[in-house]
């Protein structure tokens, strides 16, 4: 699991706050001038719940989620039905669909031949929602070729 969540500013590729400060004018385009996108902000919103793991094997690739992708949970999210979810299952770490109908709480990953599981009883941990994930792309272009 991955956890520090402050991204470091190299004031070197920011922009200049004040161009006009060092040509003597200001540009036309600052007007146009943006702050550098840090992906931090954008991907997290409550930095205190948030947690990032790795995906380790192709569970989740029906639902989109390769080996090797970035997923980023949130734990202050509260799970509903058809979202993906860490969760400890007998002490390991899986990441699965959730699924409640009626009077039932299952699990389900996207491999056919993957086991149901069920947590109707209480007795598996969700730990967070994942909100993001963030895959490589050799591996969707090697799909799609092979």
């Amino acid at each position: 699991m991955l956890r520090k969540n402050t991204p470091e500013r190299n004031i070197d590729m920011d922009p200049l706050e004040d161009a006009g400060k060092v040509t003597g004018f200001s540009s036309p385009a600052t007007d146009y001038s943006q702050d550098r996108l840090h992906i931090i902000q954008k991907l997290v919103k409550d930095p205190t719940n948030t947690f990032y793991f790795e995906m380790e094997n192709n569970d989740m690739s029906g639902f989109g989620i390769l080996k090797g992708a970035l997923l980023v949970v949130d734990r202050s999210v509260r799970p509903k039905n058809s979202e993906i979810v860490i969760a400890n299952v007998e002490g390991e770490w899986v990441t699965r669909k959730l699924i409640v109908k009626s009077s039932t709480v299952h699990l389900v990953s996207s491999l056919a031949e993957e086991e149901v599981i069920d947590i109707t009883d209480g007795q598996v941990v969700i730990f967070g929602t994942v909100i993001w994930s963030c895959n490589p792309m050799a591996g969707i272009v090697k799909r799609i070729i092979d």
